[in-house]
């Protein structure tokens, strides 16, 4: 049996890569077990680049898509 627990969590910037972190090494220590979809709303005037880096953790995401907020 599986639940569906939903977060709302509300960090600042610079711990944004280390929640994400955190998030995964849980996902890995439990193989099969869960599912994560994961939508972060950040600070409107971040970088591509910037976005790509904060995804960037260990082991690696499995899918990643970056949406365009509309103004």
């Amino acid at each position: 049996m599986k639940i569906k627990i939903f977060t709302v969590a509300e960090v600042v910037v610079e711990l944004e890569k280390a929640w994400l972190q955190h998030l995964r090494d849980f996902d890995i220590a439990h193989p099969g077990c869960c599912h994560f979809e994961v939508m972060i709303d950040g600070p409107p005037d971040r970088s591509m680049a910037e976005m790509i880096e904060m995804l960037r953790i260990d082991p690696s995401l499995t899918f990643t898509q970056i949406l365009e907020r509309k103004s």
